[in-house]
């Protein structure tokens, strides 16, 4: 586990910079002091030779009582970070850490941020808050975000992985297994997709899955709940 944690350095480095003081406790060339990252990568490794200050350089072998005692600038990639350090102003304060997400400090470190600052971003799908809610139990709300991406291992989706199996629907035995089929299209799920929908007085209920699915959110609301809890007292008064 931990070599694994070392793996993700690269990746946590972008997320942190250094706030420069007196430049006692930062490398000049490892630590996040700029934009660019890493000087040591933005510079390449013949950075330092080319610059004239050494590998181990602290930032503070380069600070003076004027301010930057840098040598001059011979690339184009050197006089770009010479323009955003000369904006860095020393001070006899100490140099401190700041962990920063889309730029911003962050008062404290969240997981959460970090993991949707770095995690690919999808359009939110039209059926997100029926499946993850506060209420829904996290074994049934996996269960249906998988079978509405279509991710079970249904018959068909085994048969198309290449395995021997019979893609008979073992519910009605006159169609082949699948999503939809299993829901919607076997003869047993109608009838109980009936029975359910007639006894909660539900009608125009779609009978497709993404439709469904969608139909679902526009419903469970508070007040459709209570109108569907009054009609069923109703019923067994």
């Amino acid at each position: 586990m931990f070599r694994k944690l070392l793996r993700l350095r690269k990746k946590a480095l972008s997320f942190l910079s250094i706030v420069i003081g007196n430049g006692e406790d930062s490398f000049f060339w490892c630590d996040p002091l700029t934009l660019f990252g890493s000087l040591i990568v933005y510079l390449g490794p013949n950075g330092p030779s080319r610059l004239g200050v050494p590998i181990d350089a602290l930032v503070s072998d380069l600070i003076t009582s004027e301010g930057w005692n840098l040598p001059p600038a011979k690339m184009e990639s050197q006089m770009d970070l010479y323009a955003y350090i000369s904006q860095i102003s020393p001070s006899s304060s100490s140099d401190r850490a700041v962990w920063k997400i889309d730029g911003k400090a962050q008062i404290s470190f969240s997981s959460k941020r970090v993991w949707n600052s770095i995690r690919p971003q999808n359009q939110e799908v039209a059926w997100f808050s029926s499946v993850w809610h506060k209420a829904a139990i996290p074994k049934h709300a996996i269960t249906t975000w998988l079978f509405s991406l279509n991710r079970n291992p249904t018959v068909d989706r085994l048969f198309s992985w290449g395995l021997d199996v019979d893609t008979t629907c073992l519910l009605c035995g006159l169609q082949d297994e699948s999503r939809d089929h299993l829901f919607f299209e076997c003869s047993f799920s109608a009838e109980i997709w009936n029975l359910v929908t007639s006894y909660l007085h539900l009608n125009m209920v779609p009978t497709t899955w993404s439709p469904s699915l969608v139909w679902i959110g526009t419903v469970a609301s508070p007040k459709a709940l209570s109108c569907s809890e009054t009609g069923m007292a109703g019923d067994n008064l």
